[in-house]
């Protein structure tokens, strides 16, 4: 695996995690058009998830920094707009907290899990599906705020979350197993 740093797939999880800025300062924005810059931003964010995979494994930039920033750049994007959504009154406390501890226990884990053996667990595809269904949910809400639909897709979410993270703590276990570094 390589272990370069600026390969169009990072730079394109990088620029996933920094379009957090804007669609912060946008959604608390007065301006009249903030939520559909908001949701314009989540699209950008989900293209950028989209292609860094792809051009990752189409071209060979597969890197162990990819398998670090990629997820980052996940967390980072989600937890900003889910924060941002609370503040507006558009999303339940329960679900951020449950996205934001979930998050925060992978993400330490995955420190612990590389100090310890040098292991960088990659994201599964439960994984994978959580988010996009979390980041159609956060669309939804930016657009139309809690709606049935809304309501649904983070029910949805908290079912894929819990998936993942089972699938996530079964894997760490796995690799704690390993020889230690």
């Amino acid at each position: 695996m390589r272990r370069e740093f600026f390969t169009p797939s990072n730079l394109l999880s990088i620029s996933r995690a920094l379009l957090a800025i804007p669609f912060v300062f946008v959604m608390l924005s007065s301006l009249p058009t903030a939520r559909f810059w908001g949701a314009c931003i989540i699209v950008v964010a989900a293209l950028t998830d989209k292609f860094d995979g792809l051009l990752a494994r189409k071209f060979g930039y597969e890197t162990e920094w990819g398998r670090i920033l990629d997820p980052l750049a996940d967390k980072v994007a989600v937890a900003a707009a889910a924060l941002v959504l609370l503040k507006l009154g558009d999303i339940p406390l329960w679900f951020v907290m449950v996205l934001i501890v979930r998050d925060t226990l992978i993400f330490l884990g995955g420190l612990y899990l590389k100090a310890r053996n040098g292991v960088v667990l990659g994201s599964n595809l439960a994984g994978k599906w959580a988010v996009g269904i979390i980041s159609l949910a956060l669309f939804v809400l930016v657009v139309s705020g809690l709606s049935t639909v809304a309501t649904v897709l983070i029910g949805a979410s908290t079912v894929m979350l819990a998936v993942s993270f089972g699938l996530y703590v079964r894997r760490f276990a796995d690799a704690l197993k390993g020889p230690a570094a």
